[in-house]
């Protein structure tokens, strides 16, 4: 009963109900109220209700009068007007139909009665309303308005208006009075009101619950899409914040770019002016001698006498001769400089934005349980997998999934690539052995099951075969080398020669033979390709290096000679290229190792003294900035850099993982940006795997018997010289 007034208010005039008539989804309006808003806003002959939006049908030719009574808010208003009668109002009397403001209410006969049909009533008390209740609407207490609320309606047939319905027509389903039993419902079963409401009213309770049940589902709903709406709104805000940085990270990479290339550009410039200077200074000096000379000729031949032309005439032909054999410097470098964009700014995007999160406990990773072997590339997959709702359309949907493995710094060339079934490859390559940790992340949400721990052992490195000599044979292999198109030399000691196969194996030709004359080789140890026509050999016994065509074997030039000084050798053993074509040669029993122009001229000399001090060095190669050298007596590698100074040492003597003994061959297996150090440990018989750092990684699993020379091939393959076997092996 409390807040009555809202209760017969219609929510369309905002005044008290008139005619009050409900609606299919059970809201109550005044029929005049709810006909004008259905007419003006019906589509198709369908409205919505004011109060919940559901869409309701307009009755049959627009009798709206014929639509369900509310009796209810007809009680309500009942209600509501004997109240107002406290405040003086007038309330009409049920018998009489005069309006009153002292009334008076009978409950059993459920009707108002003015003062002088009240005193009729309880004329006739004894004879027809004995019992009867009959109270001052003024003097209502809270439980009479709940009665008057309940009470009985009259009958709505012609000539039964004063009749209250108190049964109730099962056949028809209909309230009826006593005069309605007793004519047209007379064969028909009926019960009392009370009885059939009572019985309904269970129903009506079960099925509340039901729909109470439901209204509670759209509560949660509704709350659920008001979270929604939040994160919603703090999922964008996060998103643009996001864009915003990574435009920042983007622009400042750019910057630092940008910084980086005109530094590089400006060095540019400063090398080329100090070489146009350097060239222009010479030509200058050129120029002056020959001012000079034609000034000193031209004094002498008109100035001078006859005797000092003739006496100076030997010095000055021999002037003449050496300004002539003097070439002018050519220009050292040319004026086009030019720089040349590589990025596509039309196709550029900083990411993607995506509306469907991914079901992080049905994405899986899969490929982890391979055996992961140190320096080697392992690969995995990720398949994303979205929400079951979204299942169907899940190849449309793009992500961004992100892979970190700790620790960060024994992984290199970490890579995530999309397939074209959606799905992503992972590849990297573990520096060392141990136990690895992978977290996986699809677009920002790490997996259920992340993070993954996998284990990566030591690489045991397949001797897969023998290279197929097509009937040749060697007596004595020692170096390898390969060039770019997959041409292999071989080094053969005893038999005084460098013999060249192709990349099936098949002998091309033989440069050399014995002998001390040019072209002619004495114990030949290794080899290095200059390029793919020109190859230098080292030389045991005669102490020097040649250089020789490789396609006719012709002599092209050599240098060095038995001896202790620079440029001199006392039995070479190795010899390669660093990053800028010199050449570096294991000077073995000079215990040191020599790094010499591409003329022979002496550049660097390091390993005879010092902390680095090397014994009997039988190998040595260049690497990013670092020499590293087979100290084969000492039983170890050393690593020096590229001035020659001592950095640190690899390896120990002994048979263990990690330990040498008489180290000789030495090559740089590139697996993408990683480098693997392969090391000929060759009184060990086997060939030993080293991170650059020194780390012990890995080994060959069939014992091989000397291995003396290694190199790796374009096709990836590794090959490697068998002194005692007199063969070619090939690893994998």
């Amino acid at each position: 009963m409390q807040d009555l007034k809202h209760h017969v208010t219609c929510s369309i005039c905002l005044d008290t109900f008139t005619e009050p008539k409900t609606i299919a989804c059970l809201h109550t309006f005044c029929c005049e109220c709810l006909k004008k808003h259905a007419l003006t806003s019906q589509r198709n002959g369908k409205f919505r209700c004011p109060e919940c939006q559901a869409e309701v049908a307009v009755p049959e030719a627009n009798r709206f009068d014929k639509l369900p009574t509310s009796f209810h808010h007809n009680s309500l208003l009942s209600v509501l007007a004997v109240r107002q009668s406290g405040d003086g109002s007038e309330i009409s009397c049920g018998i009489c139909k005069k309006k009153s403001a002292e009334i008076s209410y009978c409950f059993e006969c459920a009707k108002f009665l003015c003062s002088d049909c009240e005193n009729a009533h309880e004329l006739f008390r004894n004879a027809a309303f004995e019992g009867h209740k009959v109270t001052p609407v003024k003097k209502f207490q809270p439980q009479d308005y709940e009665a008057l609320l309940k009470r009985q309606a009259n009958c709505s047939q012609k000539y039964h208006e004063r009749e209250l319905m108190r049964f109730f027509c099962i056949e028809c389903q209909t309230c009826v009075c006593q005069i309605c039993i007793a004519t047209n419902h007379k064969t028909h079963e009926v019960e009392p009101l009370d009885k059939a409401a009572d019985d309904e009213k269970s129903n009506i309770l079960a099925r509340t619950e039901s729909i109470t049940e439901k209204s509670k589902v759209c509560s949660d709903a509704i709350h659920e899409n008001e979270e929604t709406e939040c994160q919603l709104e703090a999922n964008i805000a996060s998103a643009k914040l996001k864009v915003s940085q990574a435009a920042d990270q983007l622009v400042a990479k750019i910057r630092e770019r940008e910084r980086e290339d005109i530094a590089a550009i400006e060095n540019t410039r400063v090398l080329r002016m100090e070489q146009l200077n350097s060239a222009k200074t010479q030509v200058q000096s050129l120029a002056r001698q020959l001012n000079q000379a034609v000034e000193f000729a031209n004094d002498l031949a008109q100035r001078s006498a006859s005797s000092h032309i003739l006496q100076s005439k030997k010095n000055l032909q021999e002037r003449f001769e050496d300004l002539h054999e003097t070439p002018v410097p050519a220009l050292p470098v040319s004026s086009f400089v030019k720089f040349v964009p590589n990025c596509a700014p039309e196709n550029f995007s900083l990411g993607f934005t995506t509306t469907s999160k991914p079901d992080v406990n049905r994405s899986t990773v899969e490929g982890l349980s391979q055996d992961y072997q140190a320096g080697v590339e392992g690969e995995f997959v990720v398949r994303p997998k979205m929400y079951e709702e979204e299942k169907e359309d899940e190849v449309k949907y793009k992500h961004h999934v992100e892979v970190l493995m700790r620790p960060a710094d024994k992984i290199e060339r970490l890579m995530t690539c999309e397939k074209e079934d959606g799905n992503f490859q992972v590849r990297f390559v573990p520096k060392e052995p141990g136990s690895f940790h992978i977290t996986v992340k699809i677009d920002g949400e790490e997996l259920l099951t992340s993070p993954f721990t996998v284990q990566v052992h030591e690489r045991l490195i397949q001797v897969v075969g023998e290279l197929d000599l097509k009937g040749k044979s060697f007596q004595k292999p020692y170096g390898i080398a390969v060039n770019s198109k997959g041409l292999i030399a071989v080094a053969d000691g005893e038999r005084h020669c460098i013999l060249i196969f192709d990349k099936g194996g098949k002998c091309v030709r033989k440069l050399g033979c014995y002998g001390k004359s040019a072209g002619q080789l004495n114990y030949p140890t290794d080899a290095a390709f200059l390029d793919d026509d020109n190859i230098l050999v080292v030389e045991q016994w005669n102490h020097r290096i040649q250089q020789l065509s490789v396609h006719t074997g012709n002599f092209v030039k050599s240098f060095g000679k038995k001896g202790t000084r620079d440029g001199e050798f006392c039995n070479p053993m190795s010899i390669s290229l660093d990053d800028e074509g010199r050449v570096v040669i294991a000077d073995c029993n000079n215990h040191r190792v020599q790094v010499l122009s591409k003329d022979g001229e002496p550049v660097l000399i390091f390993g005879d003294n010092g902390p680095g001090k090397l014994n009997h060095p039988s190998g040595c190669i260049f690497d990013k900035n670092n020499f590293i050298v087979s100290d084969s007596f000492n039983n170890c590698l050393k690593v020096f850099d590229s001035s020659g100074n001592f950095l640190y040492k690899i390896g120990e003597p002994g048979s263990g993982d990690g330990q040498l003994r008489f180290p000789w061959g030495l090559c740089i297996e590139h697996c993408g940006s990683h480098r693997n150090l392969l090391v000929c440990n060759c009184n060990n018989g086997r060939v030993d795997q080293f991170t650059m750092e020194g780390c012990f990684t890995g080994k060959t699993v069939s014992m091989l018997q000397r291995p003396t020379g290694i190199t790796t091939t374009p096709e990836g393959q590794i090959l490697v010289a068998d002194l005692t076997a007199k063969n070619m092996c090939v690893l994998k």
